[in-house]
């Protein structure tokens, strides 16, 4: 009889959404709801450490990869200054070669010239040799 009231009790409770746990404490909420709130707060709890856990992940990720990208920037500046300095070089030498170019030009034009003098002072030479043979010749 005493279970039969608890029971009935307990049914009139359920009407007005008062329930009644295993450890006999009047709840707002049904037990089975109460139970599965605790379970998906454990899961949000493992959920948040691993989502934490997540971003120190992400985060040493995100600082070496930093690291990376500027030994890559002060490889690629390097890379850069050595183009330079080649291309630099090989404008240098470039510049030599045309240089070398005029020098030898000017010389060759230079001998050449002086060719053309040397063949005019024989000229002139052997004209005044006939002349002071033929002086010499007529005195």
């Amino acid at each position: 009889m005493v279970l039969s009231r608890i029971i009935f009790a307990m049914e009139e409770l359920k009407k007005i959404e008062l329930y009644i746990d295993e450890i006999y404490r009047l709840r707002v909420c049904d037990p089975y709801i109460g139970n599965q709130k605790i379970k998906l707060r454990q899961k949000c709890l493992e959920y948040s450490k691993i989502l934490d856990s997540f971003k120190m992940v992400s985060y040493s990720l995100f600082k070496i990869t930093k690291m990376i990208a500027k030994d890559v920037n002060n490889e690629k500046i390097r890379g850069i200054g050595t183009q330079n300095q080649l291309k630099n070089t090989s404008g240098g030498n470039r510049n030599n070669h045309r240089m070398h170019q005029c020098l030898i030009f000017e010389v060759n034009s230079k001998l050449h010239r002086l060719k053309r003098e040397h063949q005019l002072l024989q000229n002139i030479e052997s004209e005044q040799i006939e002349i002071i043979s033929n002086f010499i010749v007529n005195q």
